[in-house]
């Protein structure tokens, strides 16, 4: 009797898993601005930045617009126009920001991740004017980090207390003019008992150089993205899941049939 009921625990955990083929993927999302005429400002840039709906943007202010006459819109030579924004559209936007000696954060975005999957934060950056203005290319720092939505703390590990997903500087390197890619990669710790139930969670893109007279720069692109390979978490808990004796047999089989009824079901959707 107490196999049998063991058996059905252990039948019952393999099927959760395997439901849970239905949604491999949570929630993710790319910020590339829009492509709005005038300058607008954005849901999701941080409360220490203020808009600059027209004029110059100072110390602390940021804009979204399009990049073709942002000298002409902000009256401030020293920034640069382009013919398009970092994605390629000659009619999108992109973020201008002037963060100044602004160490908070610049982007907060909240999405859903899943236990067990991997993901990529991408944020493109054009640097004006660097760590010391003037044209200077020396590198700026920003970070990204993973919080918790209700508490806007960063999800941190229980043994050691340290945070989970936290990038550290990111720096833009000595460049200036030109597109660069900051990316930080994490990987969601696997829990078989909570596969495919989304755990919310919240992107924080923070300013790490307080610097006056510098630290001008464009952002365009903000990504969020799952890079698990498909199956792989699923695949992982099917070999958690103990197998009994001749009862193990039927328990494989039912696997296996429940498995196929899914990928038709994909199939079916498919077409």
């Amino acid at each position: 009797m107490g196999s049998q009921k063991k058996l059905a625990k252990n039948t019952t955990a393999a099927l959760m898993v395997l439901a849970s083929c239905a949604s491999l993927h949570a929630q993710t999302f790319i910020e590339d601005f829009g492509n709005s005429a005038s300058r607008v400002s954005n849901t999701y840039v941080g409360s220490s930045f203020t808009f600059s709906s027209s004029g110059t943007v100072v110390d602390g202010q940021y804009t979204v617009m399009r990049p073709q006459n942002i000298t002409g819109s902000t009256g401030q030579a020293y920034w640069a126009n382009l013919t398009t924004d970092h994605t390629g559209t000659a009619d999108g936007a992109l973020m201008v920001l002037n963060a100044g000696a602004t160490l908070d954060d610049i982007y907060v975005r909240n999405f859903n991740m899943l236990p067990g999957h991997s993901y990529r934060v991408t944020g493109w950056r054009y640097v004006v004017n660097g760590a010391n203005g003037g044209g200077s290319s020396d590198p700026l720092f920003w970070s990204f980090q993973i919080r918790d939505p209700a508490t806007n703390a960063p999800i941190r590990d229980p043994a050691t207390n340290q945070p989970l997903y936290d990038s550290g500087p990111l720096s833009s390197g000595n460049t200036r003019l030109q597109w660069v890619r900051s990316t930080y990669e994490f990987r969601v710790p696997l829990d078989c008992s909570s596969v495919g139930r989304a755990i919310p969670a919240r992107l924080a893109i923070t300013n790490q150089s307080a610097i006056v007279n510098g630290n001008d720069f464009y952002i365009d692109d903000i990504s969020v993205e799952d890079t698990t390979p498909s199956g792989s978490v699923e695949n992982a808990c099917y070999k958690a899941v103990p197998v009994m004796g001749a009862g193990g047999l039927g328990l494989l089989s039912l696997m296996g049939a429940f498995a196929g009824a899914v990928a038709l079901r994909r199939r079916r959707t498919d077409v």
